[in-house]
């Protein structure tokens, strides 16, 4: 029984994991079609400082690549160190990113 639920739970970490990734490529991809007016509907400051200086959307994009990465990572370092609470920050990042989805689509 023990097994069953654990199996379920890495089943479910790992599709939230996926939605995280897949929302942060939809996100990439949304920034690499409106390159030419990034710099002017970035709403994240830090993110329009790097479109700013870099003079394209390549350190934007280099950003967010490495951001999610080392978010990714750690959720699967958290995972295998304590299930439980992983599929708690998961899930809570996974509601972020669904959000963010439906900001960018429907904005």
């Amino acid at each position: 029984m023990r097994t069953q639920t654990g199996r379920r739970f890495t089943a479910l970490f790992l599709g939230l994991w996926l939605f995280i990734i897949f929302v942060s490529v939809v996100d990439g991809y949304l920034a690499l079609r409106h390159r030419r007016d990034i710099a002017e509907f970035e709403l994240n400051p830090l993110l329009r400082v790097l479109v700013q200086r870099c003079g394209g959307v390549s350190c934007l994009l280099a950003a967010k690549f490495t951001g999610t990465v080392i978010a990714c990572a750690s959720l699967l370092l958290l995972q295998r160190a304590n299930a439980r609470l992983s599929l708690v920050v998961v899930s809570l990042l996974a509601g972020m990113q669904f959000a963010l989805l439906l900001f960018l689509l429907l904005a």
